[in-house]
Order: structure tokens, then sequence, then C-alpha cells
């Protein structure tokens, strides 16, 4: 066999190894991306599926706290109205005129006063109770030698303080409509905004 022919075969050889390498580093290269392929899609899917839920966690505390803020915020609203109810409860009290107002203090009286013998202490501007009504009251209740009003004035709006030698019964207005709140508050609500308060 001729030089040139050796080489012919050797260059035919080698172009036939060449195209063999060629072919199973591209089969090999194809696997290398194929599965490359098959990891991006999975690690894709998984970050997609990581970040959904975490979106949708997101949108669940957002939607959890706007709710909690919506009800703090009702809530509120609710306390300002009952705040309000007793408010208006006291101003109206407080404002009545002097006949109704005396019929209001002869029941706070009734329930108060044990031996009849008290001094009755009142506002510093309070002016529709005096002595007279004293003695019509404790007339009326029939007790020891009648309820005296005191010249000591008190810094209260409305309503008295009842003092016994030196036992006193706070039954101003604020302290009434703070005791009748602690018992009431459940029951104005439920009027205000149904049975259940809320």
């Amino acid at each position: 066999m001729a030089v040139d022919d050796i080489l012919k075969k050797i260059k035919a050889d080698a172009e036939e190894v060449a195209r063999k390498i060629v072919a199973e580093g591209q089969v090999a290269a194809d696997a290398v991306a194929s599965e490359a392929q098959t990891r991006a899609d999975v690690q894709k899917k998984a970050l997609r599926a990581t970040g959904e839920q975490r979106a949708q966690e997101e949108r669940n505390r957002i939607t959890t706290l706007a709710r909690l803020a919506a009800r703090r915020e009702l809530l509120d609203e609710k306390q300002a109205l009952i705040d309000r109810v007793f408010d208006e409860a006291g101003r109206r009290i407080a404002e009545m005129e002097q006949g109704e107002y005396r019929v209001f203090i002869t029941g706070l009286l009734r329930s108060t006063v044990e031996s009849g013998d008290e001094e009755i202490l009142i506002g510093k501007d309070e002016s529709r109770l005096d002595q007279a009504f004293m003695n019509s009251v404790s007339k009326e209740l029939g007790l020891g030698g009648g309820l005296k009003l005191a010249s000591e004035r008190r810094p209260i709006t409305a309503g008295f303080i009842l003092r016994s030698g030196r036992v006193e019964t706070n039954c101003a207005l604020s302290t009434i409509l703070r005791d009748a709140r602690e018992r009431l508050e459940t029951e104005v609500a439920a009027i205000l905004f149904g049975s259940s308060g809320e």
C-alpha cells in the first residue's frame, strides 16, 4: 500500500473516530442538557410552589391582620357609643329640673339612709336641694331626727355624699354612673348592638 493510501486510510479512520466522538459527545451533551432541564423544571416547580405557598401565607397574614384591625376599630366604636350613652345619661340627670331631680334624689336617699340622722353633702354649685327639701324627705322616711344639709360642699356635679359620723357613702352622680356601668354595660351593649354585645 502506498503512503498516500495509508494517509487516506488514516485520515478516513480519524474522521470516522472523530464523527463517533462528536456523536457520542452530542449524545452525552444532550443527556446532560436534558438532565439539567429536568432539574431546572423540578426546581422551577418547587420554587413556584414555595413562592405560591409564601404568597398565600402572606395573603392570609394580611387578611388576618386586616380583620383584627377592623374588629378592633369596631369594638372601639362600640365602646365609644357606650361611653356616649352613659355620658348622656349623666348629663341628663345633672341637668334635670328641680322637681324631677328631687324625685331622683329622694329615691337615692330612700335606698341609702339608715338612721335618718345623717348629713347630706352636695356639690359646690347645687341649688336644687335645700334644708326644707331634706326636712320633707326626713318626714317621709320617718326616721331619726332628720337629715341635715351640711354646709360643707364637695366637688361633685350631682348626687350627694351621705355622712354619718366618720362614715361617708358616696352617692355622687359619677360614682352612681360608674357602678351602674359595671352592672349594666353588657345589657346596654345588647340593646345597642344585638344580643351578643360584640
